[in-house]
C-alpha cells in the first residue's frame, strides 16, 4: 500500500494536461454559462465526481466533529444530500454544511500538489479510498452505482493502465474537482433569482440560518475558494 503511495510516474506533456483541462472546462462551462432550460448536457451529466466528493465532505466533517452519518445519496450528476444521524453542536453543524462546496476544490488542489511530485498512483489510490468511505453510507442503487463506477475507473487505472493513461485519469480528476462546483453554485444563485430569497433549503440557506451571514456571502466565499484553488493548482499541474 505504502509502496503504491510513494510510486512516481513520469510527468506528462503539455498536450495531455491541456486536453484534460479542456475536458474539465467542457464539463463545468455548460452548467455555468448556458441558461437553465431544463435540458441536461451529456457532459454535465458526467460531473458526478464532484457530487460524490461534496457529499463525502459533509460526511467526513460530520464524523470528525462528533456527529454521525445516516446516509449519503446522489440524486443526479450535480445533486445529492447527506443525512446526519445525530444532532450536532452549532459549530459542528456550520463546519459540516460549509464543507460540501469547499471539499472538491480543496481535494483538487491536493491532487495537483501530488501530481506535481509525480505521485499519480497516490491520487488514484486515495480516490478509491474515498469511494470506499462513501460506499459505507450509500443506501440506494444510484449512489452505489456512482461510487462503484468512479472507484472502478480509478482502481483499474492504478492497477493495469499504462503511465500515459494513469496520468490522463489523474489529471482529469484534478481538473474536474477544481471546477466541479461551479455549476452547483450557479444553481444556488439562479434559484434565488427565479424562486425568491426565502424558503430556500440548500447549503447556503442553512448556513445563513445558522450564522446570520447572508446566503450570498457564503456563495461568494465558495466562488472565491474555487478561484484561489485554481490559481494555485494551475502552476502545479502545467508542465
Amino acid at each position: 500500500m505504502f509502496a503504491v503511495l510513494n510510486e512516481t510516474v513520469p510527468a506528462p506533456g503539455w498536450e495531455l494536461v491541456g486536453v484534460t483541462a479542456l475536458v474539465a472546462a467542457a464539463v463545468a462551462t455548460p452548467s455555468f454559462a448556458v441558461p437553465a432550460t431544463g435540458t441536461r448536457s451529456l457532459l454535465t451529466g458526467t460531473n458526478v465526481l464532484g457530487t460524490l466528493v461534496h457529499e463525502g465532505g459533509h460526511a467526513l466533517v460530520s464524523l470528525l466533529t462528533g456527529g454521525g452519518v445516516a446516509r449519503i445519496a446522489v440524486t443526479g450528476s450535480e445533486s445529492g444530500y447527506t443525512q446526519p444521524r445525530n444532532p450536532s453542536p452549532p459549530l459542528a453543524s456550520i463546519l459540516t454544511v460549509a464543507a460540501g462546496y469547499a471539499m472538491p476544490p480543496l481535494a483538487g488542489l491536493g491532487a495537483a500538489a501530488l501530481l506535481h511530485r509525480g505521485l499519480v498512483p497516490a491520487v488514484l489510490t486515495l480516490t478509491v479510498a474515498a469511494m470506499l468511505f462513501i460506499a459505507l453510507f450509500a443506501r440506494d442503487l444510484l449512489t452505489l452505482a456512482s461510487v462503484v463506477v468512479t472507484g472502478a475507473i480509478a482502481y483499474s487505472a492504478v492497477r493495469w493502465a499504462p503511465d500515459w493513461l494513469r496520468n490522463g485519469v489523474a489529471y482529469a480528476e484534478a481538473w474536474l474537482l477544481l471546477t466541479s462546483e461551479i455549476g452547483g453554485l450557479r444553481a444556488l444563485v439562479l434559484n434565488r433569482f427565479h424562486g425568491g430569497f426565502r424558503g430556500q433549503r440548500d447549503d447556503a440557506a442553512l448556513l445563513a440560518r445558522y450564522t446570520g451571514i447572508p446566503a450570498f456571502g457564503w456563495i461568494a466565499a465558495w466562488f472565491a475558494l474555487i478561484g484561489w484553488a485554481v490559481w494555485h493548482a494551475v502552476p502545479l499541474l502545467w508542465p
